[in-house]
């Protein structure tokens, strides 16, 4: 799983360039966040939902990566997923108390009774992590512009291969879904076609 590097304060000279982040606070769904994790640890439900769909670097918080990681390397182990395991696999890896120790996995799965609309609230938080790549990838290509030193031609490139990134993963992974299922459907409309056309000649034939 790839890991995107967190938000950077962008530092420049040039007083022309504007820190689009600057005095403005990352577009985030911290209580969705809680709701999506709380979910995950009480309903497997849950953990099949959402699964593919985010990835450690899509939540805003720090200590929700990290209890998103446990649970995601518990589920790649074929291992169950509730309180107990969780807390385990993040006393193993040292991280428990980065998290808010076993009281705060207490507080999550209290957040929500149920797994109810999980994977709606997981594509909110998906595009809110979308947003923050977007904001940073800006910020980096400004200030890259600004440099007189900077090829043109790179830039774009380079601008080109960090949009293809973002693209990468959950979001290429529905597009290629979504194709996937045209592609099916319109395989299924030749088929069809194709015995009707038989039944047709059969049927001018009888005649």
């Amino acid at each position: 799983m790839e890991k995107k590097k967190s938000l950077e304060y962008i530092k420049t000279p040039n007083p022309a360039v504007i820190n689009l982040q600057q005095g403005k606070i990352p577009p985030q769904a911290l209580e969705l966040e809680e709701a999506v994790l709380g979910a995950m640890l009480i309903d497997k439900k849950g953990v099949d939902e959402v699964i593919d769909i985010l990835q450690p670097d899509a939540f805003y918080k720090t200590s929700h990566q990290l209890i998103f990681e446990a649970i995601y390397q518990l589920f790649q182990d074929s291992q169950p997923i509730d309180l107990l395991t969780v807390s385990s696999e993040l006393r193993k890896k040292g991280k428990l108390e980065a998290v808010g120790g076993e009281f705060y996995l207490v507080q999550l799965s209290q957040r929500v009774a149920s797994s109810a609309h999980i994977e709606f609230h997981a594509r909110i938080i998906l595009q809110k992590f979308i947003q923050r790549s977007l904001i940073k990838i800006s910020n980096e290509i400004i200030e890259s512009a600004y440099k007189e030193s900077t090829d043109v031609f790179d830039l774009l490139d380079e601008a080109e291969s960090k949009l293809y990134d973002v693209t990468q993963g959950n979001i290429k992974k529905s597009s290629e879904t979504a194709q996937n299922l045209v592609l099916e459907a319109k395989k299924k409309m030749k088929k069809f076609q194709s015995v009707t056309d038989l039944v047709g000649s059969v049927l001018v034939l009888k005649n």
